[in-house]
């Protein structure tokens, strides 16, 4: 890219004088089977919709997708339900929704188009495009669309520009991809050393099974998030710092609240406690757990959680024990309620655990929680990723970049 580009410099240029539709109808046969496409909304991309035959598609205009569009989806358009079709959609169909562009005279990359209409700017574009109401009734005029004018670079700079984007977009899917290798990894190996189908080298005592009641000192929380004049100010953990987190650590942002001198003694946060939730919408998504990391006076467990407090067993196993499908199924069949599910003292206290010696219950949860940590770096590498390249995107689609940036 050659010297610094700023976006005034570049020429506005109606889409129409850019871009031209693509449309090559279908001429459908009633025993011929045909597979359609959809787009996501957010520049969630192109899925596949399961195969279809002529006889259903009917009278419904649907035409071939090209390779190397620009598509959007007409009734989400204002949503960036847009993306770019390729060579995995050939042979495949487009209703009339989804009109597909290439370039007219090759002053616009359709690539460039997407990435823009994939931008901030672009959602502008396409809202200004797309008038009514909200839902069905903000369609996208695609008389409006063409005649949308957006800033061109030159096609050298858009070239560069989608090369150093799609280099972003293969890091990123990289890094999700060993993010998943890894989830599938650790689910595999939690299953063997949790249940005792493998064993550490140096561990073959016969492990036990023991009522959560002798393993943990069990306490619900009634804490709420209400500030109360006379009370000591706290920080609260509440229900969404343990449902979306496996640890819970002292530098987390934690809401502010008030608890009286007994409440505070009594569910302030201590290490290796085994937070879950016991309360949920749905059975089979009750009693996330999280372990407390460090002592952590001044920080209250809230209301809607359950306190384990470990007596004869390790946290960080416990909480890894918790996870396994087969203790999830067991909290999903004691769970009580209609439109709302909980877990009761009673049922909590009754439930059987199979478990090792502490030596070996701390190694397990050594292992495990080592593979948790690899995760936790690699999405933090994904996020930064991913915030690296909406960075990127604003720089070189208003051309604040220069020469080998």
């Amino acid at each position: 890219m050659s010297g610094k580009l700023a976006r005034n410099a570049w020429p506005m240029v109606p889409v129409g004088e850019l871009l031209k539709s693509v449309r090559r109808p279908v001429d459908v046969r009633n025993d011929a089977t045909y597979r359609e496409i959809g787009i996501r909304s957010h520049c969630k991309g192109i899925f596949h919709k399961p195969p279809t035959t002529g006889a259903q598609i009917g009278s419904k205009r649907v035409f071939w997708v090209e390779p190397g569009c620009l598509i959007l989806n007409i009734v989400f358009a204002w949503e960036q339900a847009v993306a770019m079709t390729g060579d995995r959609e050939v042979g495949m169909i487009a209703s009339h929704r989804f009109p597909m562009y290439a370039s007219r005279n090759g002053k616009l990359l359709p690539q460039y188009a997407w990435r823009y209409f994939s931008s901030p700017r672009g959602k502008y574009d396409l809202e200004i495009a797309s008038p009514g109401g909200a839902g069905r009734n903000k369609t996208l005029g695609q008389e409006e669309f063409m005649r949308l004018k957006i800033p061109v670079p030159p096609i050298d700079y858009q070239r560069k520009a989608v090369e150093a984007l799609v280099a972003a977009d293969r890091a990123i899917e990289r890094t999700g991809q060993l993010i998943a290798a890894k989830r599938t990894l650790k689910k595999g190996l939690a299953q063997q050393l949790l249940t005792g189908q493998r064993r550490l080298p140096g561990f073959s005592k016969a492990w036990s099974t023991r009522s959560l009641k002798n393993l943990v000192t069990l306490l619900f929380s009634g804490v709420d998030k209400k500030s109360h004049v006379g009370e000591t100010p706290v920080r609260l953990c509440n229900y969404t710092d343990v449902y979306y987190n496996d640890r819970i650590s002292n530098d987390m942002e934690f809401m502010r609240a008030t608890a009286n001198d007994a409440e505070i003694e009594r569910y302030s946060l201590r290490r290796w406690d085994v937070i879950i939730t016991k309360d949920s919408e749905t059975p089979n998504d009750i009693a996330k757990p999280a372990v407390v990391m460090q002592d952590m006076p001044g920080v209250v467990c809230g209301y809607h959680l359950a306190i384990l407090r470990p007596k004869k067993v390790d946290g960080p196993f416990l909480a890894q024990l918790l996870r396994l499908p087969r203790t999830r199924y067991e909290f999903c069949r004691v769970a009580n309620g209609v439109t709302r599910f909980g877990l009761g003292q009673t049922a909590l206290r009754g439930l059987d655990l199979t478990i090792p010696e502490r030596d070996e219950q701390e190694r397990i949860a050594a292992v495990l929680g080592a593979t948790d940590r690899e995760i936790g770096l690699l999405e933090k590498k994904l996020a930064a990723l991913r915030e690296l390249k909406r960075g990127l995107m604003q720089k070189l689609l208003t051309g604040q970049v220069r020469a080998n940036a």
